[in-house]
């Protein structure tokens, strides 16, 4: 991200105003996700805004002149793109040279406020609509594909029912939804089907009833602006009360020995070879770790259309990424997954399918680096293979490029090599299957 003036034109629009210490050229540089952002700032601070945004038409009075003004956001009632199946009530339209022709829409549906972001859409006059063409498009998918489901106040999920209590009178209690909300989700999920963790392995008693306890995460349900899961208040029906004084002592001498003896058994057992790890025995003709340039094997990469039974298997903690057709490994990728944080990786395990999204290179200006050659396998653009990390110049970043094969560090991504990553992007099937694990 990167702002250089308020008004959101470029430097040079602003004459004699413009900054200075800028190029004449410079503009804001935001991504989708930015203003995403900013715009849930906005609308939760100043919701009235929209008292203003959603307003089609108006007349302007300077003494005895009138002048009739349209609004930008042609989605509005009234106005030439407007679909009774979309009714957004803002918000904001942009232009520029760099950015194409820029919406940001929201739209109320099922007690829910949604976004979305159009940047880089065609502008070929003053009179193209092709922001809002696409802004129908991407709403359209969203509706086609998810719905608003409403989880109410005292609901119980089933894989987070109880949580351990410490010094209670009960050991265990079970934890509820503290209050209503509605979270949209794919069509054919159900709230059964939520996998969900609650944020503490334990609470301590007393605990009143009604109040807030912990949370409840949405696993796999990214939240904008975090790397956290969705979350949900929980709390619990009934006053938890505190055990005697006689059993709080002796349950803090237990646990005070239970906590000194697994610091001695995790001392002993932390020392493995990264061997361990791997599935799979690596291929004479692999290329040594922290190669970035090469192929990661010295043979030609094999035919994705032509290989049976193909899919993708990942092991994150033994820095390889695995060609397989069927039972058997054809091709070994040295790769780098997710960062390791009390042992749990930036990169979500589990199974997901090769999407449409990839392309020749992106830039993220959040994190101030770049990649070659991608393909998204979760989420649409957000958990990628790509290449090893790019500088803002366009450059390998060489100190972690070293990583490949060696050790994890992405934010969440894959890393490959150019030339595998290349290959990966430009041939790979959508619906291919992607099994991630940690070993």
């Amino acid at each position: 991200m990167q702002l250089v003036t308020a008004s959101g034109l470029p430097n040079y629009t602003l004459g004699q105003e413009r900054f200075r210490n800028k190029s004449k050229d410079a503009e804001n540089t935001l991504s989708a996700s930015d203003m995403a952002i900013i715009i849930s700032h906005l609308l939760k601070k100043y919701p009235q805004v929209l008292n203003t945004t959603k307003v089609a038409k108006s007349s302007f009075v300077d003494g005895k002149t009138i002048t009739p003004m349209q609004n930008w956001n042609w989605m509005l009632k009234g106005l030439s793109q407007y679909d009774p199946n979309y009714p957004v009530d803002g918000l904001k339209t942009g232009t520029t040279d760099a950015a194409g022709a820029c919406f940001a829409s929201t739209i109320k549906k099922n007690g829910r406020r949604l976004v979305t972001v159009v940047m880089g859409a065609q502008h070929t006059s003053g009179n193209d609509p092709s922001r809002f063409i696409q802004t129908k498009k991407l709403l359209k998918y969203i509706f086609d594909n998810y719905s608003s489901k409403k989880i109410k106040q005292g609901f119980s999920f089933a894989s987070a029912r109880r949580v351990k209590v410490i010094n209670g009178k009960e050991k265990s209690a079970s934890v509820y939804v503290k209050e209503s909300t509605v979270v949209w989700l794919p069509k054919k999920q159900q709230l059964s089907d939520l996998k969900v963790k609650f944020s503490k392995n334990k609470i301590h008693a007393p605990q009143i009833s009604g109040k807030t306890v912990g949370k409840f995460y949405l696993i796999n349900k990214p939240v904008l602006n975090s790397n956290k899961d969705f979350a949900i208040k929980a709390t619990v029906h009934q006053d938890i009360k505190q055990a005697n004084l006689l059993v709080r002592i002796w349950n803090r001498l237990f646990n005070q020995q239970q906590n000194s003896s697994e610091k001695e058994n995790y001392s002993i057992a932390t020392p493995q070879k990264r061997k361990n790890f791997q599935p799979y025995q690596d291929p004479k003709d692999l290329v040594k770790a922290g190669t970035w340039d090469k192929k990661s094997e010295n043979k030609e990469h094999p035919n994705l259309t032509k290989v049976k039974g193909l899919w993708i298997r990942v092991s994150l903690k033994g820095n390889r990424t695995y060609i397989m057709s069927d039972k058997k490994p054809i091709y070994t990728m040295l790769s780098t997954g997710g960062s390791y944080h009390k042992n749990k990786s930036n990169t979500p395990t589990g199974t997901y399918y090769i999407q449409h999204e990839r392309g020749n290179n992106f830039y993220n200006y959040k994190l101030n680096e770049g990649a070659e050659y991608y393909v998204s396998w979760k989420d649409h653009g957000i958990y990628l293979f790509h290449s090893v990390p790019t500088k803002p110049d366009g450059t390998v970043s060489e100190k972690e490029a070293k990583k490949l094969g060696k050790s994890p560090g992405s934010h969440g991504c894959i890393r490959l090599s150019i030339p595998d990553s290349k290959w990966l992007a430009t041939t790979v099937p959508v619906g291919t299957k992607v099994v991630i694990k940690n070993n």
